[in-house]
């Protein structure tokens, strides 16, 4: 009982243990629980709808007219108008009516439409947008047949078969709009890589933590200042040396993803992205990553403190961004908060990366945020090293 007693006390004495085991569980409870919040929802709500007509027959024209006077949506003038506004996420889907929407039957068909969707709509949103549209289709072709059937439509609906009055309906073709920029198809691991590679890239925080608080204690630190060399220059040299190897372990993870994923049975990464872009993305998140390895373990006193802290704050910093359960899945407000981490700028700056034809606007803002959160980290880690040696 004594042993068990002391063995208390020595929690007690240990707020990082105390609160990486209850802290940092609860948060990750009440993330998950709010980002999950809306997979189990029966009812689940269109997605914000951008058209293009094509098609300037009346019915047509009718049909937009009277599904976005119902659903809500928004007209766009042409395809590149819709497409902008996908990207901008103006919109989350699109809808393209092709001429000409009726067959030579005189009845829609449903493979005049096109599907558009965002990189980032969640799943069962596109999928009710999919059997609306084929449902509203349905019912035009109805109309259409009891217009025809005169005085007799109640009678000639009710006894005569599918077939004679109706045409059947696939659902419309659907392209997401990485599919559109890039004439590639879609993939689970083109969504997904994105996501772990930032996630892999700030578990840095382990081997920096041991490098630096091993340094703090055999005196290397003390050394250093003996020496007159600034803390600015050691922070400095770890910020060169730990990027460094972030990047040969992006380059390990990207070959993965490349080559043992296909050789397992899924499918290849497409490394075919805008170069520039890309090592832009890699420097600021990588910077960000290090900085904030280094601010945690410039303030934590042991190793185990830093890597239970610096383990447990990654993971819930995962999980606000989108990296254990996508973006798309999450509810709007938390969708909102997670555009606010640190791995939240990552991810969305990478995904343009990955997803499409990046542009300044969508990457150098996220690329600034994170270079910004780096220097931030920097002059904290700083601070609190100097204080730490005085």
């Amino acid at each position: 009982m004594r042993i068990a007693i002391k063995e208390w006390r020595l929690l007690l004495r240990n707020p990082h243990g105390l609160a990486v085991l209850f802290l940092m569980p609860a948060i990750f409870v009440l993330v998950m629980s709010f980002t999950l919040k809306n997979t189990l929802i029966a009812k689940i709500e269109l997605p914000a709808t951008g058209w293009v007509l094509e098609d300037t027959g009346t019915v047509a024209a009718q049909w937009v007219r009277e599904w976005i006077a119902r659903q809500g949506g928004q007209r766009f003038s042409s395809r590149e108008e819709l497409q902008a506004a996908l990207k901008a996420r103006r919109v989350d889907a699109g809808v393209v009516v092709r001429a000409p929407l009726l067959g030579p039957d005189g009845r829609p068909r449903s493979e005049q439409l096109e599907m558009w969707l965002g990189n980032l709509v969640q799943p069962a949103a596109a999928a009710r947008l999919r059997a609306e549209l084929s449902f509203s289709l349905l019912q035009v072709q109805m109309k259409m047949a009891a217009a025809q059937a005169g005085p007799f439509a109640s009678v000639l609906l009710g006894s005569a078969g599918s077939g004679d009055l109706l045409s059947s309906q696939a659902a419309p073709p659907v392209r997401y709009l990485y599919e559109i920029e890039s004439g590639r198809p879609m993939t689970a691991v083109q969504q997904s890589v994105p996501a772990w590679l930032i996630f892999g890239m700030f578990f840095v925080v382990i081997p920096i933590a041991g490098v630096l608080i091993q340094e703090r204690n055999d005196g290397t630190l003390v050394r250093l200042a003996t020496l007159q060399v600034p803390m600015q220059a050691v922070l400095g040299g770890k910020l060169v040396a730990f990027m460094l190897l972030n990047w040969v372990q992006l380059a390990f993870m990207l070959l993965v993803g490349r080559w043992v994923v296909p050789a397992l049975g899924g499918d290849a990464l497409n490394l075919g992205v805008s170069v520039p872009w890309f090592m832009l993305m890699v420097v600021a998140t990588s910077a960000a990553a290090v900085g904030l390895a280094l601010l945690i373990a410039a303030h934590t006193a042991t190793f185990d403190h830093a890597a239970a802290l610096g383990g447990g704050l990654n993971v819930v910093l995962a999980a606000i961004a989108g990296v254990m359960v996508p973006r798309m899945l999450m509810p709007p407000g938390l969708q909102k908060i997670s555009e606010w981490s640190p791995m939240g700028w990552a991810l969305d700056g990478m995904q343009s990366v990955f997803l499409g034809n990046p542009t300044a606007a969508h990457v150098l803002p996220r690329a600034a945020l994170l270079l910004g959160f780096s220097a931030l980290c920097l002059v904290l880690s700083w601070w609190g090293m100097n204080r730490r040696e005085n």
